[in-house]
């Protein structure tokens, strides 16, 4: 049967329609909505409307438009289904129901449309129009919906997809909006209407589900069009007492998937959203939107603390269901589109720390306004998005660049100062919360922050941290140059400039030698130097409590790291208070400056008491402390002595722009500031450069790498020049010409330095095993013996495979360590029982020489409860110790636990607080153009 044959036949003996308008506070859209719906060109057959305690004048539109003998007063909280339900029961019963919103208009065939194909076959239940969005009128919101497995709406349309008629055919779906729905008022009856359970949201997804199970179908109907404004759902409408809380939205999704989900798929759905929500709680607080999270948690809370409700509802819906979920699964989206909108989050995470400075088109083809004939417009083609967007060319540039560079290593780093990583993520936490019988020889010293940051960091991927690690120090010139750009953005309006600045500060962290020396703090201590910056000059601009927090988290990061950063930053911000002494806002700044710094003293917690008792250890950073051959010349000029660092020449032009950045008199007092920076850098390096320190486990003499101190003094000289850039365009051309190529100098040639000679010696991918693997998976610590009995014996004690990254920090010595000294001594010499008790009672279960001399190796086969067991070399011996080995971490104390606990929910705590918002959109007074002033329209 043709469409011309259908439409006759339901023409010539009409179905009965009762339309039904619910209305609450919808002045601004109800008297566009009432004359479309007077100009319907085949009209219901009878018209009711419902007003839900409106305050904003929506009854007296509707009185005089449908007459007061065809409108129902509603209490205020009544949800839209029980409203329906208000008004059919004032309407004679029809063949069909026609529910409409205050915030829909109609075309004149709308009505006609939605008949066509709802009379195209007997088990049509329900069918909906195509949806536009109002007032644009062109873009898509929906035709047809359907629900994910993660509770999400879906409605298979790219966000602003404005309508070709590429989707112009009707098709079977899960559901349809209520908004210009029409339903079977016998369907409607049998299946008990909308659910009250849900009063505003997810009703249609919800109504649609129990149709489609009850073995009725659901259709869109393209050829009738309405104008939906979803006041609701974006929130522009005012809202008053008894409207839903803003977790509703939330709440209904979960319900309805799991009120309508079938028994066999129950108990994965139900484990999944729980567990799915509280990941959504996690994410959306690390995204900045504490309020969806509380929307999250608040929805969970409600629906699994009130089982019986979702019994209750389960049970009515399996008595009109007849078709099993497989006859059906068609109708959902695919299980893989949760996800996909995971990556697109991440990919636009992504996108925001570019900060691109352009304006991003959706694509290269778009639409006319409200074009009369409905032609699309071609866009013509513009510059290549590499042309258009130059920071996110530079972005990618460094980032091809590092990962070239990084080319001979892997993620499993270990060498110079950079220890191996534990097997996963839990073992950084275990030195956070227990710590004292993972090092070797008990210890109750406390793990260094930065461990606990890793730890967070880690979490993602948490069986291979090494990951983590391997992006940090490898890839750490591009984050260095992200942080550099963000910092410029404030600065500067040059876009040139900014990004020159960004790319060579970035090449500063990439020639230091940091990178190939393992030195992770250092590196890390360059990334954050920008951020600390950015947020100072924030903060001294505009005082703000959390701009205070914001500040004294970040220099906490950069502290815990490179611990060099905490008197930098306090003698940065002392030469600001000095220079604004007699300012009228000097007292509220300085309260400021001193709240930050109390925040990074809470969050150092007891460790920065531990370094305050021996200030000259500040020049150890995370990781080994390993001695660093550096001269004093080489890197006031920017070079760096040491492993993979760049020739002292290139810096050199770096230390000429920041000397020509003070010759123009309107940036001097700006470029000033810079220099201020630059001198405390430098300052920092001459000092390096004439001490040395030592660490707690006994080793002295160490001198201090000065790649950090000198890495910020050539920072500070790159922004002298960004500053000075203004005055760029004012030179003549050649003298201009001539700054820019000496700007260009160190780039090009660190550059190429980076990328030839890669990273490598003494980083490297070999592993770091101190004792055979059958060993390292042994339950207690192995003692390894070195020397000989002429020329000496040391020896170390090590769990598993050997120290890993923060561990270093918490070896010293203790009474446990001088009684095992003691021990060996005398097992060396004339062993006894007590002896080999001692090594058990400090967790030692096996004994390992790597290079076994004869002499020595017969002195420990004498030894009592000495077994010998197998080894993988002919040079080495091993033995186990029989007895019962002690657990040292029985002796650990209660407040050990306690004081790791504190600190994580500290930073968590802070983080969370510091974190820019996301804020929910404040409705705003709807506005029309078209509005013609009608604001009473009488419907026959």
């Amino acid at each position: 049967m043709d469409d011309e044959q259908v439409i006759a036949a339901w023409r010539s003996s009409p179905p009965t329609v009762a339309a039904v308008l619910v209305s609450h506070d919808g002045a601004p859209w109800l008297p566009k909505v009432l004359a479309s719906l007077a100009g319907l060109s085949h009209a219901p057959t009878a018209w009711h409307a419902v007003d839900v305690s409106s305050t904003d004048g929506s009854a007296e539109l509707l009185r005089r438009s449908f007459g007061g003998e065809r409108i129902t007063y509603a209490p205020s909280g009544t949800g839209f289904g029980q409203a329906v339900r208000l008004g059919l029961a004032e309407l004679p019963r029809t063949d069909w129901i026609w529910l409409l919103h205050d915030d829909l208009t109609v075309t004149p065939g709308t009505l006609a449309g939605l008949l066509d194909e709802a009379t195209a076959s007997d088990d049509v239940a329900i069918v909906g129009p195509k949806i536009r969005e109002w007032p644009s009128l062109r873009r898509l919101l929906e035709v047809g919906l359907t629900l994910s497995g993660t509770a999400s709406r879906e409605t298979g349309l790219e966000t602003g997809e404005p309508d070709a008629g590429q989707h112009d055919w009707a098709e079977d779906v899960l559901a349809v909006n209520t908004a210009g729905m029409l339903v079977r008022r016998d369907i409607w009856d049998e299946l008990g209407g909308l659910d009250p359970e849900l009063p505003l949201f997810a009703d249609d997804l919800d109504l649609g589900w129990r149709a489609n199970r009850a073995g009725y179908r659901v259709r869109t109907a393209p050829g009738a069009v309405v104008f939906h404004a979803e006041a609701s759902r974006r929130r522009v409408r005012e809202r008053s007492a008894g409207d839903p809380p803003h977790h509703e939205r939330r709440r209904a999704e979960m319900f309805t998937v799991l009120a309508n989900v079938s028994r066999r798929r129950f108990a994965w759905q139900y484990v999944r959203l729980f567990f799915g929500s509280l990941l959504r709680f996690v994410t959306q607080l690390v995204g900045r939107y504490p309020e969806g999270a509380a929307d999250e948690l608040l929805a969970l809370r409600s629906i699994y603390l009130h089982p019986g409700r979702l019994k209750n509802a389960r049970r009515w819906r399996q008595s009109t269901s007849r078709r099993q979920h497989e006859d059906i699964a068609h109708l959902f989206p695919p299980w893989w589109q949760p996800y996909q909108h995971g990556w697109d989050g991440l990919v636009e995470t992504v996108r925001a720390m570019v900060r691109p400075e352009t304006t991003e088109t959706v694509g290269r083809r778009t639409f006319a306004p409200d074009p009369e004939d409905g032609e699309e417009l071609e866009v013509e083609e513009g510059p290549s998005i590499w042309r258009r967007r130059p920071w996110l060319t530079a972005t990618v540039l460094l980032l091809v660049a590092a990962v070239l560079a990084a080319r001979p290593l892997t993620p499993g780093l270990s060498g110079g100062a950079l220890l191996p990583t534990p097997p996963t993520t839990g073992g950084w936490w275990d030195l956070v919360l227990r710590g004292a019988q993972d090092i070797g020889l008990p210890s109750l010293a406390l793990a260094p922050p930065y461990v606990l940051l890793l730890g967070l960091g880690a979490v993602p991927v948490w069986f291979a941290p090494e990951l983590l690690v391997w992006v940090l120090l490898l890839l750490a010139p591009v984050l260095a140059g992200l942080t550099a750009h963000r910092l410029a953005r404030l600065v500067s309006s040059q876009r040139p400039a900014r990004i020159l600045f960004a790319v060579s500060y970035a090449l500063v962290v990439a020639a230091g030698g940091a990178i190939d020396q393992g030195r992770i703090g250092t590196v890390l201590g360059l990334v954050v130097a920008p951020i600390l910056v950015n947020v100072a000059l924030q903060l001294v601009t505009v005082p703000h409590w959390q701009t205070a927090l914001r500040l004294g988290i970040w220099v906490a990061v950069g502290a815990a790291f490179a611990p060099l950063l905490l008197p930098m930053t306090i003698a940065v911000l002392a030469i600001v208070l000095v220079a604004r002494r007699g300012h009228e806002e000097l007292r509220t700044l300085a309260l400021h400056v001193g709240a930050a710094l109390g925040v990074a003293a809470v969050l150092l917690g007891p460790w920065l008491a531990q370094r305050a008792l021996n200030p000259v250890r500040v020049w150890w950073d995370a990781g080994l402390a390993t001695a660093a051959d550096t001269s004093l010349p080489s890197a006031v000029l920017g070079g760096w002595d040491g492993a993979g660092s760049a020739p002292g020449w290139m810096g050199v032009s770096i230390v000429v722009l920041g000397v020509l950045a003070l010759v123009p008199a309107l940036t001097r007092a700006e470029v000033r500031w810079a220099w201020a920076i630059g001198l405390v850098g430098l300052a920092v390096a001459v000092l390096g450069h004439l001490v040395t320190y030592g660490t707690p486990s006994g080793e002295l003499g160490i001198t201090p790498s000065l790649a950090l101190p000198a890495g910020l003094f050539l920072g500070a000289m790159l922004g002298a020049a960004l500053l000075a850039s203004e005055e760029l365009e004012f030179l003549p051309r050649r003298l201009a010409a001539a700054v820019v190529a000496v700007a260009l100098v160190f780039p090009v040639a660190a550059g190429v330095h980076w990328l030839v000679r890669g990273s490598s010696d003494p980083l490297t991918n070999a592993s770091n095993e101190i004792v055979p693997a059958y060993l390292a998976e042994r339950d207690g610590s192995t003692l390894v013996v070195r020397g000989s009995l002429d020329a000496g014996v040391r020896y170390t004690v090590v769990r598993g495979s050997g120290p890993v990254l923060g561990e270093e920090a918490m070896i010293r010595p203790s009474d446990t360590a001088e009684d095992v000294r003691a021990a060996v001594d005398r097992l060396l010499s004339s062993p006894s029982d007590e002896d080999v008790q001692v090594l058990l009672d400090a967790g030692i279960t096996a004994v390992y020489l790597p290079d076994a001399d004869d002499r020595l190796a017969s002195r420990v086969d004498a030894a009592p409860s000495m077994q010998p067991a197998g080894s993988e070399s002919p040079t080495s011996r091993v033995w186990t110790v029989q007895g019962d080995a002690d657990d040292p971490a029985r002796d650990a104390p209660w407040w050990r636990v306690g004081l790791g606990a504190v600190q994580t929910l500290v930073w968590l705590l802070a983080l969370v607080l510091t974190a820019p918002v996301r804020r929910r959109p404040e409705p705003e007074p709807y506005v029309d153009e078209a509005d013609d002033g009608t604001d009473s329209v009488v419907l026959a």
